[in-house]
């Protein structure tokens, strides 16, 4: 089992863990190497089943793949290089989860990328090419908000860390309850659910120093651990108890 965690990108690599019904905000691509893999849809009541699926940010839902040899593939759609790919996938399927094509050569080439040496830019450019994609590493044009971009790039370098919303209002020179209403018109979910994502990654980075997992909770701004450990899994679908090891996880800065 591999862990790669790059700015708003993530990828797992190993044996899908057993989860329950959960919901982020990432949108995830979820890849069988050795066998089809299924996701109950807990919106629309449905499975879908097939050798790769996409799953669209904060939509809930169960991975129906225990034991199976899986790749899964986290992008964050506040990035600016992750927006262009997925207002074009977004163009391509509907939201929710669907099913994508992969051909057994663009499933080798997954692999090779993944395993020799993790290169992402070819990943991606695969993956790209399996949706019928143009890849193109050029900056999205999606209008955003200078204010909500602003808030989004501090809590992303702090890591939901020592941020309260009189801080975050003080430095975009709003009102909170503005600004509560501004990030969620904007970003789809509460600010202090975006919060809490941010935590959840930086408590993953100190796993990756070989921190104890009350050490990674208390240090990425949790309670305690139980508190740490719910928020996982109602992100994730399990604790990170059960899966977590320093030595798999490996931090990109780019």
């Amino acid at each position: 089992m591999h862990i790669h965690l790059w700015p708003y990108k993530a990828i797992y690599i190993g044996i899908s863990p057993d989860n329950d019904v959960h919901a982020h905000h990432a949108v995830q691509i979820c890849i069988g190497l050795d066998k089809d893999i299924s996701v109950q849809d807990y919106k629309a009541q449905s499975i879908h089943t097939g050798q790769c699926i996409v799953i669209f940010e904060d939509v809930p839902h169960k991975v129906l793949a225990q034991d199976n040899q899986i790749v899964v593939i986290y992008l964050e759609p506040e990035d600016r290089q992750n927006q262009q790919f997925l207002k074009a996938l977004r163009q391509a399927r509907n939201d929710g989860i669907n099913t994508l094509p992969l051909t057994s050569k663009e499933l080798g080439s997954i692999s090779q990328h993944l395993f020799t040496d993790v290169d992402i830019d070819k990943v991606w450019k695969t993956v790209n090419k399996a949706v019928g994609l143009v890849y193109s590493p050029a900056l999205s044009s999606r209008p955003e908000n200078k204010r909500v971009r602003a808030v989004i790039d501090i809590i992303a370098s702090q890591r939901g860390c020592a941020i309260d919303m009189a801080f975050l209002s003080s430095k975009v020179f709003l009102s909170p309850s503005r600004l509560t209403h501004l990030f969620k018109q904007e970003v789809g979910i509460p600010i202090s659910r975006f919060i809490v994502w941010w935590r959840v990654r930086a408590a993953i980075e100190q796993l990756s120093k070989s921190a104890t997992l009350t050490e990674a909770a208390h240090a990425s701004g949790f309670s305690d651990l139980p508190h740490m450990s719910k928020t996982f899994k109602q992100l994730f679908g399990f604790a990170p108890s059960s899966l977590f090891k320093p030595h798999t996880i490996k931090i990109h800065s780019n």
